[in-house]
């Protein structure tokens, strides 16, 4: 940041120099322009340690973090006596205690963590931006616990503001990904997964850290096990857990083991996620987090309750419970915790116990901020009228089921009206706005250029200079401006490994330009075989050849025809066809798939092949109904053999 900014105030010295001789052709004119090149020349020196000092500063809090992140409780006790240290300024008190609640939360003490969240807050400084939007962007999270979603939302907005305005780009896209998940609590799934994929495109091209890269990482495991998208979802949760046991990141590492845990758990691979929730317990015990000590009993639990073993789901949910409200005060989790005792009591045949823990859970959702179509709220009365039916109290029964499916309904018609608005990015306008801040400051440094030579006399070659100096700067600036624009429009539609076009081109591809025209056209979504083992044999480097290769090979089946495709995620590539027929989209594809299996598209003597489902679209479908066809129709190819199409 600070580089750049000695580099724009050299630029301007330039720029004033070259045209200081287009029009100063005497001893007085040159003088003059001596003056304002000193008076640059001042502001550079004066200035750019300033900034530098600043940039450093920050930099050394980042460094600070990383120890914290590997060693929490001797972190713990260190900030804690620097506390009383008055040497130290304002914003290293807002810093350490800011740093503090995270680990005090780490390990579950929600009120120092709250305590101590606002203790950060009273000494925030007024004039540094990063520290604020520092502070915002951790707190976000602490709403998250308190299930003050809303006001999450509104920190983290706000702690990309304040890093923006800090010239912090790495901590924006770190902001970026975190808000991806809060979107995901707050069911606006098509949002979240643009943000999210932009902030992994911005991070990728710009080789931001391993720390960031682990928070997008993250992310994506996070709404890929949402959205029931398994294979994804453990793909990019066993990449964030690799790289934060390579950082030593225990307090980033620990929630993220529980993101890989949970979808082994909702992928059905119970012992793995059995042996993952294992490993949470004794890690948790090793680093003396009891906020974790309940994660790992509750998703254990849900383990056990698939696996019939009711005894152990039960004296796994009794532990939990310990936990609750002393580690855990998010409405969310503790609804979760009271409806999995439901379950195991109805597997039992106690209806009475498991409406007890569902009353508990009413109680919680008549005070919890959340969209209408919250899946707590369905699966409280889903429970409920399994409940009332085994009493038979049908009556009763009827009215919960009822109401569950009203919300049912509800949740479906908003999530297709969601899957169907056009994804608008917000961050190139805040990108824009940084421009335009810049663009500002230059004029004003030109401003006070001009008050100097009014007072030396020379205010009609002032302003001769100074108009056709700002002419040319903003042209200049218009031109980068239109360039960057372009750019980041490249980027946002492109994949950055393989150069494909991206998910978010190609549905905006079919909707325009196909359905919007009502075209006929078909779809097919293709997967690489076996792609997991492909990169645990071989290394991810021959992975991401195998993703280029099979890249230039649709780029060259498809160079002469009118059909699109794209990289939709992971090993997954969608082909789109206009005017092809289901007939037609199918042998086109076959074709295709057994062209892959006669080349050799790494460095490795490797053999690939690929599944695919293929589907046409019928008038009036709605683009996700087509998706989900497609979908449906390559899980029925993988799950009969691979290497065949399904249609």
């Amino acid at each position: 940041m600070n580089k750049t900014v000695l580099i724009r105030y050299a630029s301007i010295n330039l720029n004033w120099r070259y045209n200081s001789q287009l029009f100063i052709n005497n001893s007085k004119k040159k003088a003059v322009m001596r003056i304002i090149h000193f008076s640059f020349f001042c502001v550079c020196v004066v200035f750019t340690p300033f900034l530098f000092a600043m940039g450093s500063q920050h930099i050394d809090f980042l460094s600070v973090e990383k120890t914290a992140m590997a060693h929490p409780n001797e972190a713990i006790k260190r900030l804690i006596l620097s506390q009383d240290d008055k040497s130290l300024p304002d914003t290293q008190h807002a810093y350490n205690n800011t740093l503090l609640a995270r680990l005090y939360l780490f390990q579950g003490d929600i009120d120092l963590s709250k305590d101590t969240f606002e203790l950060a807050y009273q000494q925030l400084p007024k004039t540094d931006n990063w520290i604020h939007g520092y502070w915002l962007l951790y707190r976000s999270i602490f709403s998250l616990e308190q299930g003050q979603l809303p006001q999450g939302l509104r920190q983290i907005k706000l702690s990309q503001e304040a890093f923006a305005k800090a010239n912090d780009y790495e901590m924006i896209v770190r902001a970026i990904s975190i808000e991806g998940v809060l979107l995901l609590w707050q069911e606006e799934y098509p949002k979240s997964i643009e943000i999210i994929e932009n902030a992994y495109i911005e991070a990728k091209t710009a080789k931001m850290s391993t720390t960031t890269m682990l928070y997008i990482y993250d992310s994506l495991a996070a709404y890929y096990s949402t959205m029931s998208l398994f294979e994804q979802g453990i793909q990019y949760a066993e990449i964030a857990a690799e790289l934060a046991t390579n950082n030593g990141d225990i307090v980033n590492g620990l929630p993220i083991l529980y993101t890989l845990c949970i979808t082994y758990s909702r992928a059905e691979q119970l012992d793995l996620a059995s042996a993952c929730y294992e490993k949470m317990i004794t890690l948790s015990a090793s680093v003396k987090a009891p906020r974790y000590l309940f994660w790992a009993p509750a998703g254990k639990a849900r383990v056990a309750l698939k696996q019939k073993d009711y005894t152990q789901a039960l004296q796994l949910l009794y532990l939990a419970k310990n936990y609750v409200y002393k580690v855990i005060i998010n409405p969310a989790h503790i609804i979760a915790l009271n409806n999995n005792f439901a379950r195991v009591f109805l597997a039992l045949e106690q209806p009475e116990q498991a409406l007890e823990y569902l009353h508990e859970s009413d109680k919680l959702l008549a005070n919890y901020e959340r969209p209408l179509n919250n899946r707590y709220m369905r699966q409280t009365l889903a429970l409920k009228a399994q409940s009332y039916e085994q009493l038979e109290r049908f009556e009763e029964s009827s009215k919960s089921l009822w109401f569950y499916i009203k919300l049912s309904d509800e949740a479906k018609e908003t999530t297709q009206q969601k899957l169907e608005q056009e994804a608008r990015s917000k961050f190139e306008s805040t990108q824009q706005e940084i421009k335009l801040q810049l663009a500002e400051e230059k004029l004003k440094n030109q401003q006070i250029a001009l008050d100097k030579l009014a007072k030396e006399g020379q205010l009609n070659t002032a302003y001769l200079v100074i108009g056709l100096l700002v002419i040319v700067s903003m042209s200049i600036f218009g031109f980068n401006q239109h360039r960057a624009y372009v750019k980041s429009q490249q980027r946002a539609n492109t994949d950055p490994l393989t150069g494909a076009c991206n998910r978010r081109y190609i549905l905006d591809f079919i909707v325009q330009q196909l359905i919007d025209k009502e075209r006929f056209f078909s779809v097919a979504i293709l997967d690489i075989d076996h792609f997991k083992q492909v990169n645990d044999n071989h290394g991810h480097d021959i992975g991401d050849q195998a993703l280029i290769g099979f890249t230039t090979l649709l780029q060259t089946q498809l160079e002469n025809t009118a059909c699109k495709f794209a990289r939709f995620g992971g090993e997954e590539f969608i082909v789109v066809m206009p005017d092809f027929d289901l007939e037609a989209a199918h042998e086109f594809i076959a074709n295709l798939c057994t062209c892959l299996k006669s080349l050799n598209l790494t460095d490795k003597n490797i053999t690939l092949t690929s599944s695919a489902g293929v589907a046409q679209r019928q008038s009036g479908m709605a683009l996700n109904t087509l998706l989900k066809i497609a979908d449906t129709n390559l899980y029925k190819a993988k799950n009969t053999g691979r290497d065949k199409v399904c249609s």
